[in-house]
């Protein structure tokens, strides 16, 4: 009898039928721009260079016609039409927008506000000098500030002469929920977003781990710690952001519509939810809630969340259940 030494061949055939169900690795594709006053950054695996290619140039197109319609300082976007002449027609994806932010609106009792332009306005975060207003400014102010006096007639938004709107406080999350849906529509199973700091993932990360995301130290360098997610995105808002300091006092550019003043008492905070959307709205109106009331509220809604703020000069955390 002819003995053969097989076990090398059954090794092979073995390893050629792994290569042929696992098929090519998908590789890391990147898409960066500087868009709605930030910096964008979306990194994806796919397997086909050609489909990759057109799926960057499908997500360019939409971030930039989003930042066209919704860039409060171009001249040229819908919401300055619309804060020129109070009515303007709006495609059917804005008219979406306007009737989710009226939703959270009403959820957070008016601490979401799109229309609270005119409090920024006077405290000198859009231009000129940053600047504490006097009673009466303020009250002035608030006389145009009032989400529920926007108004959707058909494909129409309407607002009252006076009143201008700024989609700030939401844009950057709505805009990584819809590259988020050009990329699930063309299957792409894993992906991080990033635009202007507002995180949305798409599955896991090519190691087969939860992503990681950083928070930043609102008072330092670096991140304060990282955070885990899969198919779910986080929003963070800090006083850091955009700030005057008058009397060893911070002023921030978040705004509590219902006194006009800036929100106080907190450093930074961070919202998970499932989309990018309702995490960055969620995000500005905690915020204004503060770390004992933020947590209380999203805890009953059932949203995650982070908070940092000082106290005596050591920063602290506070989190949900």
């Amino acid at each position: 009898m002819i003995k053969r030494n097989i076990g090398p061949l059954l090794c092979s055939v073995v390893l050629l039928l792994i290569t042929l169900a696992c098929g090519p690795a998908p590789k890391e594709y990147t898409y960066s721009d500087y868009l709605f006053g930030s910096q964008c950054s979306i990194k994806f695996y796919y397997i086909g260079d050609e489909r990759a290619d057109e799926i960057i140039d499908v997500i360019d197109l939409e971030l930039t016609r989003l930042d066209s319609l919704l860039n409060y300082f171009s001249d040229q976007s819908l919401v300055s039409e619309l804060n020129r002449k109070s009515r303007v027609q709006a495609p059917g994806d804005i008219i979406y927008l306007v009737n989710v932010c009226d939703s959270v609106s009403r959820l957070t009792d008016g601490l979401f506000d799109i229309t609270v332009a005119p409090l920024l306005e006077i405290w000198g975060f859009y231009h000129g000098e940053k600047k504490i207003p006097s009673s009466d400014e303020i009250a002035r102010a608030k006389h145009h500030v009032d989400y529920r006096r926007v108004r959707i007639t058909a494909d129409s938004l309407i607002i009252d002469p006076g009143m201008r709107v700024d989609f700030g406080g939401i844009a950057q999350g709505y805009a990584a929920d819809r590259a988020g849906l050009i990329l699930r529509q063309r299957h792409v199973k894993s992906a991080i977003i990033d635009i202007g700091g507002e995180v949305l993932v798409i599955g896991q990360s090519p190691q087969l781990r939860s992503w990681r995301v950083g928070i930043r130290n609102p008072r330092g360098q670096g991140i304060v710690e990282a955070v885990e997610l899969q198919d779910s995105a986080v929003s963070t808002s800090g006083d850091y952001e955009k700030f005057f300091i008058i009397g060893n006092k911070r002023y921030p550019h978040i705004i509590n519509p219902h006194t006009g003043l800036p929100a106080q008492g907190f450093a930074s905070v961070s919202v998970f939810a499932k989309t990018a959307t309702i995490a960055d709205a969620m995000a500005t109106a905690t915020a204004i809630l503060g770390p004992a009331r933020g947590i209380e509220f999203l805890d009953s809604l059932g949203f995650g969340g982070i908070i940092y703020y000082e106290e005596n000069q050591t920063l602290r955390r506070v989190s949900t259940r």
